[in-house]
């Protein structure tokens, strides 16, 4: 017989589902893929009154091949600055500030701001997979929109040695010119192989459909593979490093990215 935490856990993938369900029958989109957050986002979150820093840097010299990077295809360089506190041991907030430059300009230019809130439920193992859920508002600097937010489911498994994460992502404007528009349908995802204590291969998947009640044809949507490792350096220092290769003509063709971070109380 089935314990009650298991079939709990059945009950909230089940209202998971119907809430994505609900989503495909709202409004459409015009969104693109966030490429100040590739990023797959795990089931842990950070622990009560931990402080997490972290500084995510993206280099493109190849953008998209209906749109090349601007300055002469010298290359964009795009930053994001994160800092978390952990409000209990399963829920986080965060808030981020985005920058972006051309390679050859001397200017930081502020893209935007944003902030999350990030909860996990039962503990690790507890439920048949391993869910959490994400909120996001965002703000863009000198943009038509004032407020964009993303809905991100969190889904992990671990199997021996592999972990698998999965983060459904919902977007739409809230405030701007684009608020009639509706949501747009994202995903992340990541196979990490723990080959030991300091190194984490992993293999990252971005992308972004479109609208929901109508995807775009293939070569517009945005779809990205990153090979990538994770590095655990210790005393709360970890870092990644990877190299993002677009599959579509409207995606950013290769992009350089690495994260390091710092946690402690």
């Amino acid at each position: 017989m089935k314990s009650k935490n298991t079939k709990a856990g059945y009950r909230l993938v089940g209202q998971i589902i119907l809430l994505g369900g609900a989503l495909l029958l709202l409004d459409r989109s015009a969104y693109a893929l966030n490429y100040f957050e590739l990023e797959t986002y795990p089931y842990r979150t950070a622990s009560q009154g931990e402080v997490e820093l972290e500084n995510f840097t993206a280099y493109t010299r190849r953008g998209s091949q209906d749109a090349p990077v601007p300055d002469n295809n010298q290359g964009l360089v795009r930053n994001s600055m994160e800092m978390t506190y952990g409000v209990t041991d399963k829920t986080e907030v965060a808030g981020y500030l985005d920058y972006a430059r051309a390679r050859s300009a001397g200017d930081w230019n502020l893209e935007g701001s944003r902030v999350h809130v990030r909860t996990r439920f039962a503990e690790k193992g507890e439920w048949p997979v391993d869910l959490g859920l994400y909120a996001e508002a965002g703000f863009p600097h000198n943009d038509a929109n004032d407020i964009e937010f993303e809905l991100r489911g969190i889904i992990e498994k671990d199997l021996g040695k592999w972990t698998l994460d999965v983060n459904p992502i919902f977007e739409r404007v809230v405030k701007g010119a684009d608020k009639s528009v509706g949501w747009e349908l994202q995903y992340a995802a990541s196979v990490i192989y723990r080959l030991n204590e300091r190194w984490h291969p992993r293999l990252d998947f971005f992308g972004d459909f479109g609208q929901l009640r109508n995807f775009e044809g293939r070569s517009q949507q945005k779809h990205l593979i990153s090979p990538a490792v994770d590095i655990i350096l210790g005393r709360g220092l970890s870092a990644s490093i990877g190299v993002a290769f677009g599959q579509t003509r409207a995606s950013e063709q290769q992009v350089v990215r690495a994260r390091i971070e710092w946690e402690f109380r």
